[in-house]
């Protein structure tokens, strides 16, 4: 990687599991996730999650969509973010339920 990488991004590079990558993920600004998708792609692909990589495409996706007169994105678009973050969330969850927290 380049020594250009924001600090928040190094976390994700950083991280030790999937788990620790969900919650990255869940908590990032949105506007990190756009500004640094490429990188944040790469250090997804890098560790094969794969449902990190569906939740980062889908929240790019709702952020670019063109919204209707409601202000909204189409429902499709809405219901494949809200898929995604979840599968994110089932994974941030994983290493407390195996940890008994």
């Amino acid at each position: 990687m380049t020594a250009a990488l924001l600090p928040i991004v190094e976390e994700l590079f950083d991280a030790a599991d999937h788990s620790e990558r969900a919650h990255w993920l869940l908590a990032v600004p949105l506007d990190v996730l756009v500004r640094e998708r490429v990188c944040i792609r790469q250090a997804l692909v890098k560790a094969n999650f794969p449902e990190g990589l569906a939740y980062l495409e889908a929240e790019i996706a709702a952020l670019s969509a063109v919204r209707g007169r409601d202000g909204l994105a189409p429902i499709t678009i809405r219901t494949t973010r809200e898929y995604a973050r979840i599968g994110v969330q089932v994974m941030a969850r994983g290493s407390a339920m195996e940890g008994g927290n």
